[in-house]
């Protein structure tokens, strides 16, 4: 009773909010997004990006980190509201069942953390999304293959050359698991570049993993997807 109270009144000065529209929800709703803007919401295509050499198999990205669902991801991510990985991890769900690759995996885990960035932040947003999401896909969920034993600066500064060289190195398997021969579900926050889901994946790889497949709850267009999107929009309307 005291907790339902508390959410009232929290919600009275802080209102829940559709991540995808903006609208404001019912006190008592389970997810931070409208019914009718889940599906809108999802992303349309893979992300497409070159590399040198890729190590994971495929990724899927839930929807984009734009608008409303840019400024709901930074809450998630860096303001305490982790609430919202419940939002995330379902719309995670419904796009992974896009790939049946992701649904014959073995295990999952996730891109973890430097020690000094968990004590700053107190959790970790990747750790949130896959703890939430192992049970829905039953499958075991292990947070410590990867180790980050080294700090780097905020990738998000950096261009995308800057990013492939720094995250060389930053990341180590445990070896007390045993992952060979093994599919694993590689969870993150966000796509951009996919410099860090590509070393973690050259990890796992080299630790004996058949394959790699990278699931994210957000992705960071390109210039040019935005552009063929809008062209695609402006030659449906003039068909019309």
């Amino acid at each position: 009773m005291l907790k339902k109270i508390k959410e009232f009144i929290i919600n009275i000065f802080l209102p829940k909010r559709c991540i995808y529209c903006g609208k404001i929800l019912d006190y008592n709703a389970l997810l931070s997004i409208c019914k009718k803007c889940v599906i809108p919401a999802l992303a349309k295509e893979k992300p497409r990006r070159d590399f040198i050499e890729k190590y994971f198999d495929a990724v899927l990205c839930a929807t984009y980190y734009e608008k409303h669902i840019r400024y709901a991801m930074i809450k998630f991510k860096f303001k305490s509201i982790t609430s919202l990985a419940d939002t995330f991890s379902h719309m995670m769900l419904i796009k992974v069942k896009e790939d049946w690759r992701f649904l014959t995996s073995d295990i999952i885990t996730s891109v973890p953390l430097s020690d000094k960035r968990l004590k700053e932040r107190g959790y970790n947003q990747s750790h949130l999304l896959a703890k939430n999401l192992a049970p829905k896909l039953d499958m075991p969920y292990n947070e410590k293959l990867l180790v980050k034993v080294k700090d780097i600066p905020r990738i998000s500064k950096l261009t995308l050359s800057q990013r492939r060289k720094i995250v060389r190195g930053v990341y180590k398997f445990d070896n007390n698991f045993d992952i060979r021969g093994k599919k694993i579900i590689l969870i993150d926050d966000i796509f951009t570049t996919g410099s860090t889901a590509n070393e973690c994946a050259r990890i796992l790889k080299k630790n004996g993993a058949q394959s790699v497949f990278v699931l994210t709850a957000c992705e960071t267009r390109q210039k040019t997807d935005i552009i063929e999107e809008k062209s695609k929009e402006d030659f449906y309307i003039k068909d019309l």
